[in-house]
């Protein structure tokens, strides 16, 4: 990774072959993705409003707690 960060003119010939050589495998292994498997994104999570309704009624809770601790002292 430093090779691609630190391109200047002093590289000898061996560090420019091999520069060149991680170069084309990134762009290799990048193009060779696998497919991802349709059954896989079938079950997917949706969040639903509940999910939101207990979070927002969580953060209500902690703010009347601070509230509440702020009026004792």
């Amino acid at each position: 990774m430093g090779l691609f960060l630190r391109q200047d003119e002093q590289r000898s010939e061996v560090q420019k072959r091999v520069a060149t050589e991680l170069q084309e495998r990134m762009r290799q292994s990048s193009i060779d993705q696998p497919e991802v498997d349709p059954a896989f994104l079938e079950n997917q999570h949706q969040t639903r409003p509940a999910g939101v309704i207990i979070a927002a009624l969580i953060v209500l809770l902690c703010i009347a707690i601070v509230v509440f601790a702020l009026q004792l002292s």
